[in-house]
């Protein structure tokens, strides 16, 4: 019996190693050639693998990863605590599902960067060997053709088995994901299970998608648990079930839903917030029961079609309306916080907004882009106007919705910031429907006749965005005709000199010999997570130190900061004595790139780093020259 088991195994293990062969050859075949494919694949898996050799990765390569480090890790966890909180029990249910087959569960960000994971330890270790952990990306254009990616891409279910993965390293691995909508229909959150290639079985995705409905109930809930809502479906005994559809009304508007609801209705994400109850139901509103027996609470739809359902108002539904868009107050950080290279980028964007020209500002947390749309509002032809911000990251993005658009008698974003600036706050935030709004709201701004500044932010270009769907070209054209790159504080060609132009402004005139070298050295060495933010706030602590007398010696310093600068301090201060070692860096780069025929992914590989930071480089040196 022991025997025949192993051959079966055996045999078993042969026909995965085969087939994972054959379909090797048969993506080079596809992507090289044109092959044919046949019925082998899906047309689902077919078109990630033509997007993952667009976006310039090598079959040939292992893929090149950045690992988010702890502080910007936790500051990832923080921007996404609703998601964290409404899914914490679905990844320990889920977990326990699939317990027998040694399965992991993750849990990612709308990027795919990965959030959290619970599972079997022993294939954690195993995965964690490819990067499926806590910080990494696992977008398409990072990992190439994988669950998490794909599933953001194509906006629904996937499931990628073996070597159906873009890159062979990953045909370890069987996977299914769903991506998590919220109640106003933008991605904010995967759901994936992962396990040894052919392990999962048929069921995984079934299981990943009964857990997203119940995060998605979780997140309705709490977005809409002061509104008037509809719970209804097709069969009465799914009512006040999992299974039900969720609409959420603001007066007769439609302003929230679940996928179920929109299946039942036969209505998209684009509905929310453009029609009214009057267009989705014949039957009166007020005779909608609350607490009547469900069979016999009929509703009938325009479409004909006869659902059964029950209404739920809130006791505390606000009445009032929303207060106008947020009109900043005084400039977070002054020009003399900026460094050289920034303060020539403000003088460049003051030119271009000047010239009706719109901004689009990149840079990682901290890197200083609210600080700079500001000063860029104070020294604009428009610096006497209003100063508007909308912060497209919001959570509730019927509040986000309403500073953009306005809502009755309220003015939207675009008429407060007349004769002045309208920031947008992480842009690529904003839901596609949103999206498509805002850039019809902008279409007819011809070339230096528009009203305001348009000044707009990133943590990353939306080029990629907009090539895997997920940001709209329209409202790009609109809000990014030129991009300012802030490089973090780690990619900085004089740290050096950043470090003392900045303890200048912040100690207020206090000699640099207040700073110590031995300290500037290992200042210098520490990589910056939090980028200007954090050096600002660390050079103001050692100021306040200094007029109380002390000496800054690294002692004094954070522990994070003096234990990584004490290893590090001694080859930085090595190379920076002539060139800056992000001199010698891009020299490094442009040679790989020249070598590589101006191939980036290819250029990326050679140096054994990832594309986007060869991007960032090469961009912000081009700033600069």
């Amino acid at each position: 019996m022991n025997s025949s088991s192993g051959r079966g195994r055996g045999d078993q293990g042969k026909s995965r190693s085969d087939r994972r062969k054959a379909l090797i050859e048969l993506r080079r075949g596809y992507l090289n050639e044109g092959a044919e494919t046949g019925r082998t694949v899906s047309d689902t898996i077919l078109r990630s693998w033509r997007r993952s050799q667009q976006h310039g990765l090598d079959l040939d390569q292992r893929p090149a990863l950045e690992v988010l480090s702890h502080a910007q890790l936790r500051d990832l966890r923080e921007r996404n605590e609703m998601l964290l909180r409404a899914a914490r029990g679905e990844l320990e249910a889920l977990h326990a599902d699939a317990r027998s087959t040694g399965s992991i569960v993750i849990l990612t960000d709308p990027a795919g960067v990965i959030l959290a994971t619970v599972g079997s330890i022993d294939f954690a270790e195993r995965a964690s060997r490819v990067a499926l952990r806590p910080g990494v990306e696992w977008s398409e254009a990072a990992i190439g053709t994988n669950a998490i990616g794909t599933a953001i891409a194509e906006m629904g279910p996937v499931s990628v088995d073996g070597a159906e993965h873009y890159f062979p390293v990953h045909a370890i691995l069987g996977c299914s994901a769903v991506p998590i909508f919220d109640p106003a229909g933008a991605i904010i959150g995967v759901l994936d299970l992962s396990s040894n290639v052919g392990e999962a079985g048929s069921h995984a995705l079934a299981l990943v998608r009964r857990a997203v409905e119940q995060i998605e109930r979780r997140l309705f809930e709490q977005r809409f648990g002061r509104h008037e809502r509809i719970h209804f479906h097709s069969d009465p005994d799914l009512v006040m079930s999992p299974l039900e559809g969720l609409l959420a009304f603001e007066g007769s508007r439609l302003v929230g839903a679940n996928r179920q609801a929109l299946d039942l209705l036969g209505i998209d994400w684009a509905s929310l917030g453009a029609i009214g109850y009057e267009q989705i139901f014949e039957t009166r509103h007020d005779q909608i029961a609350i607490d009547a027996p469900i069979e016999r609470s009929r509703i009938r739809t325009l479409r004909g079609s006869v659902l059964y359902g029950r209404r739920q108002v809130a006791a505390d539904v606000p009445t009032r309306l929303p207060p106008p868009p947020r009109a900043a107050g005084p400039s977070e950080v002054g020009r003399s916080h900026f460094d050289v290279r920034t303060r020539a980028l403000l003088e460049r964007s003051v030119r271009l907004v000047d010239a009706g020209i719109s901004i689009l500002l990149v840079g990682e947390i901290g890197c200083g882009k609210a600080a700079l749309a500001r000063e860029i509002h104070d020294r604009s032809r428009f610096a006497g106007g209003p100063y508007v911000v909308v912060d497209c990251s919001a959570e509730d993005i019927a509040d986000v919705e309403r500073e953009l658009f306005g809502d009755g008698g309220t003015p939207g974003a675009t008429a407060s910031a007349e004769g002045g600036t309208l920031y947008l706050h992480l842009v690529e935030t904003l839901p596609l429907r949103l999206q498509a709004r805002l850039a019809e709201a902008l279409r007819h701004d011809a070339p230096g006749g528009r009203g305001f500044n348009l000044v707009s932010s990133s943590h990353f270009g939306l080029a990629d965005r907009v090539a895997a769907g997920g940001f709209s070209p329209d409202l790009m054209v609109r809000v990014a005709a030129h991009a300012v790159d802030l490089l973090p504080i780690r990619r900085h060609p004089d740290r050096r000199a950043l470090i003392l132009e900045t303890w200048e402004a912040v100690a207020r005139g206090r000699p640099p010999g207040d700073l110590p070298e031995e300290t500037l050295a290992v200042l210098i060495a520490y990589a910056w997570p939090g980028n200007r933010r954090q050096l600002i706030s660390t050079l103001r602590a050692l100021a306040v130190l200094a007029e109380a007398g002390e000496t800054l010696s690294p002692g004094v310093l954070p522990r994070e900061i003096a234990d990584v600068g004490a290893v590090d301090a001694e080859p930085v201060l090595a190379v920076d004595v002539e060139e800056g070692l992000d001199s010698i860096m891009l020299t490094a780069m442009r040679s790989a790139l020249e070598a590589e025929g101006g191939n980036v992914a290819r250029a990326a590989r050679r140096l054994g780093i990832h594309r986007s930071t060869l991007y960032r480089h090469l961009n912000g040196s081009s700033s600069k020259d």
